[in-house]
């Protein structure tokens, strides 16, 4: 299989697309949570009290309620508090689906480097029988309708993609932490491969195999780092030729969230210098700070997909 680009999406490429659907803004729209606010030491309460910034910090949140519970666990005779927990794991992935399913009601910014990435896909993928060929891959790690916004940009096109945590149309969403075997048996539940809509994605071995990878608004931060410490680790090693010499493109909203990334890999243990000695890297920024510079690595992104 000869793959030439794949692409990665995170929550970024939702928020550039136009549509709210930071964690903030959930956690902003159930503020009534905090008035149930109380000194009990639940998974209710864990979360309000530890209110993360972002996606993979609430799942963060979650794995290290777990952790915790493995440390201080329910005495026997609160056992039924286990199931509480559960339960409110439950509903906060419910309120999250539904959540999402309005805030993708909001109109998509056509102008957006979301939507222009998305358009450049969509013609490589009906101009080149790429469906045969697999020239180019697209992964998200959205829960949104993005078939949605495919039909928009062609309504006769016959374009896939990898939900890779599922959707919110057909309610598959996987909401959750990595495997950990210290977590107890109880909770065990809240691990994403337990979800029962898990699947195997090939992103990894794409990846390695791609000339190209883009990243639009992924953090690779605690949680989704784990599918990429390996790919990561693999073209950073100079020892290998055959895994090196690719274009990596982290599209991001600034600076700021630029370094973030950068933290990120550092924390998997990435060297940063052999994976740059080793490969082309490029940040492009969705904000206006460097517009006039951004717009022409974009661009030329753009046109050699199709080439």
């Amino acid at each position: 299989m000869n793959i030439e680009t794949v692409i990665v999406l995170g929550n970024g490429f939702d928020l550039d697309l136009g549509w709210d659907t930071s964690y903030k803004s959930f956690y902003d729209k159930h503020d009534g949570w905090k008035l149930h606010m109380t000194s009990e030491d639940d998974l209710f309460q864990y979360v309000i009290k530890h209110t993360p910034g972002n996606w993979f910090d609430f799942e963060r949140t979650l794995h290290e309620y777990a952790l915790h519970r493995a440390e201080e666990p329910f005495p026997i005779d609160d056992a039924y508090k286990i199931a509480r927990d559960i339960q409110d794991y439950k509903s906060f992935k419910a309120q999250l689906m539904a959540f999402i399913s309005d805030a993708i009601k909001s109109p998509i910014n056509k102008d957006s480097y979301a939507y222009r990435l998305l358009e450049a896909y969509v013609k490589v993928k009906m101009n080149r029988n790429s469906d045969k060929f697999f020239p180019i891959r697209l992964f998200s790690y959205n829960y949104t309708p993005l078939l949605d916004v495919i039909h928009q940009i062609d309504n006769n096109a016959k374009v896939s993609y990898t939900p890779v945590h599922g959707r919110t149309v057909d309610q598959s969403i996987i909401f959750g932490f990595h495997d950990d075997p210290n977590i107890l048996k109880e909770y065990r539940s809240i691990q994403k491969s337990m979800d029962e809509n898990y699947k195997s994605s090939d992103i990894v071995t794409a990846s390695l195999q791609a000339n190209t990878i883009i990243f639009f608004g992924l953090s690779l931060g605690y949680i989704d780092g784990v599918y990429f410490k390996n790919l990561f680790t693999q073209i950073s090693n100079l020892t290998n030729p055959q895994m090196i010499n690719k274009r990596i493109v982290f599209i991001t909203l600034n600076n700021e969230s630029g370094n973030d990334i950068k933290n990120n890999l550092l924390d998997m243990g990435i060297n940063l210098q052999l994976l740059y000695n080793s490969n082309r890297i490029n940040f492009i920024f969705t904000d206006n700070s460097q517009k006039a510079k951004t717009e022409k690595v974009f661009e030329e992104l753009l046109n050699s997909l199709s080439h």
